[in-house]
């Protein structure tokens, strides 16, 4: 489930919170990031959730309704056509998923006032009444009726955003990269017939990779930034942003370290890291120093790659 690119962006946060504070348990540090890993995989159980906590939110509809003196029909007819619909019945269904979200202590109950917001900004859009104009709407519909959902309703969402972000400090930034894991695996949930949550890691290797990329920075950093110095004639290291000469560092880290992964995707991955995480011109700064010394210790024979890792070359 944790992509390369996520482990790498978790593990920059980490780093620059022991570098900044000068902390060197790097015991601690890796804890703390699978922590952090642990947390991005409950919020993928969470928005996997969605489908039976808006169903439950039209069964409060209907039993509002019936016990008006004079019901609406429609809203009674609307909000138990919603209901029923067949991934939301599979949702609530899966007593394996069900329970592995009440072990984790994960509901939408702290989450109610974004849940109605949801629901009510749902049933006013053209593809909502789409799907109401269905006369026996199967999985294909309601597949297609909750990626609408999740691309319209919960992607950008700021009240959702901000209501994350006070209960959970790691859930926030992660939204947008589970929900677009979710809607992959939508597919393969009505195939199947069952909510599966995605591993932790897609193999081990991803997990070393992790602990490795953290421990190597943290361990040697003083030698990184040795190195760094030495190709900045031009610089006063005193002025380069800490954020920037953290992901140099962990760039060089990846290069000595991985010799599988390319000097291309490496260099990559840091400088759009760079475009998020730091200044406006830093992408600028990672990009050329990192192309810089790579390609000078490789040229030195300090930098060795096997097969995989020479795909690409460098600039």
């Amino acid at each position: 489930m944790i992509s390369r690119t996520l482990i790498r962006i978790k593990a920059f946060k980490e780093l620059y919170s022991r570098i900044t504070t000068g902390s060197t348990d790097i015991k601690a540090a890796e804890n703390e990031l699978m922590q952090a890993f642990a947390q991005t995989q409950r919020l993928y159980g969470l928005i996997a959730l969605l489908p039976s906590a808006l169903a439950m939110v039209a069964e409060d509809k209907v039993a509002t309704q019936n016990r008006k003196f004079n019901p609406d029909q429609d809203k009674i007819d609307l909000n138990t056509k919603f209901a029923s619909n067949t991934l939301s019945s599979l949702t609530r269904a899966d007593s394996v998923f069900q329970n592995w979200c009440s072990n984790q202590a994960i509901s939408w109950m702290d989450f109610e006032t974004s849940l109605k917001s949801i629901y009510s900004s749902m049933i006013s859009k053209d593809y909502f009444n789409d799907f109401l104009k269905a006369e026996n709407p199967g999985m294909k519909e309601a597949v297609n009726l909750f990626r609408h959902v999740y691309s319209e309703e919960l992607s950008g969402n700021e009240m959702f955003e901000d209501a994350l972000e006070s209960s959970n400090i790691w859930w926030a930034e992660d939204l947008e990269y589970v929900i677009s894991k979710v809607l992959d695996n939508l597919g393969a949930i009505a195939a199947s017939g069952h909510v599966t949550v995605p591993q932790l890691f897609e193999d081990s290797e991803d997990e070393q990779f992790a602990r490795k990329l953290t421990s190597t920075v943290m361990l040697d950093f003083d030698d990184l930034v040795e190195t760094i110095s030495s190709y900045m004639s031009n610089w006063e290291i005193g002025r380069v942003v800490q954020s920037d000469m953290l992901l140099v560092a962990m760039g060089l880290a990846e290069a000595q370290t991985f010799s599988s992964i390319p000097f291309k995707v490496t260099i990559n991955e840091y400088v759009e890291i760079s475009k998020y995480y730091s200044t406006p011109k830093s992408y600028s700064f990672v990009n050329g120093l990192l192309n810089k010394i790579l390609k000078d210790m490789a040229a030195q024979g300090k930098i060795h790659k096997d097969p995989r890792g020479m795909i690409g070359g460098l600039d």
